[in-house]
């Protein structure tokens, strides 16, 4: 981080377009792209001998929600501080208010810091806002090795039609057996599927949001309490324009 302001707002804009096309990057990714969370294994598995080989299905996973959003936030963090250190440079001495959530203290502010701090939180929010979630019509189990959620084994049997024989009517000594030719399902195996994915619950996005939600709140709060103070009255504008117009407009 810079040491002096004029280096701060040399580096803000391309810190805050970094931060902005991070985020966009991302959030497209979200809801454009959110295949690349997910990944299965299907595996074939014959139940009679010299029987027909399948080869496995396999859908690689790419990464997930948080990795992403850890590596999306890095240039969102560096732009965020680099906004504040500037509003909170050029406050110097005006009146502040404290940001706490939730019991937690996040320091003291000006109004101008904590509406920075606001814009930012507020794009933040409409990214986690397109986070994907997983499928809830399958159970998941979080994977503490792997870092990602996978299913059970699903197991789904695979069968073959094949001619056979039915004896309708067995054959007398007046009437031979009457049989009809039919093509019946025969089991020959079956595939078991496992699912992957990077992807949060429903649950652990609306927590995420509702956290979000919560920060931007206690920001305008405190944003309303720092600007709970006197006015310090300027008259300024008149001595102004009495010098503009001086000599030309009387």
């Amino acid at each position: 981080m810079a040491n002096k302001l004029h280096e701060i707002l040399a580096i803000e804009q391309d810190r805050k377009n970094k931060s902005n096309q991070s985020i966009g990057e991302s959030r497209k990714v979200f809801t454009k792209n959110e295949t690349i969370f997910d990944g299965m294994v299907k595996k074939y598995i014959p139940t009679e001998e010299n029987a027909e080989q399948i080869p496995d299905e396999r859908k690689e996973m790419v990464s997930t929600v948080k990795a992403l959003l850890n590596k999306t936030l890095e240039p969102v963090v560096v732009a965020m501080d680099a906004t504040l250190s500037k509003e909170e440079t050029n406050a110097s001495g005006v009146a502040k208010a404290e940001l706490v959530v939730e019991g937690k203290k996040f320091g003291t502010y000006s109004a101008t810091t904590l509406l920075a701090l606001e814009s930012h939180l507020s794009k933040v929010l409409d990214l986690y806002k397109a986070i994907p979630t997983l499928d809830t019509s399958r159970k998941w189990n979080f994977d503490d090795k792997n870092d990602f959620y996978r299913t059970e084994e699903e197991i789904k049997f695979r069968t073959i039609k094949r001619p056979k024989v039915i004896v309708k009517y067995e054959a007398t000594e007046k009437h031979p057996a009457q049989t009809e030719l039919l093509n019946i399902d025969f089991q020959v195996g079956k595939y078991e599927t496992t699912y992957f994915s990077g992807k949060v619950t429903p649950t652990q996005k609306a927590q995420l949001i509702n956290r979000l939600e919560e920060l931007i709140e206690s920001v305008k709060i405190a944003r309303s309490k720092a600007n709970n103070v006197n006015v310090k009255n300027v008259k300024l504008g008149e001595k102004i324009f009495d010098f503009v117009h001086k000599d030309i407009l009387q």
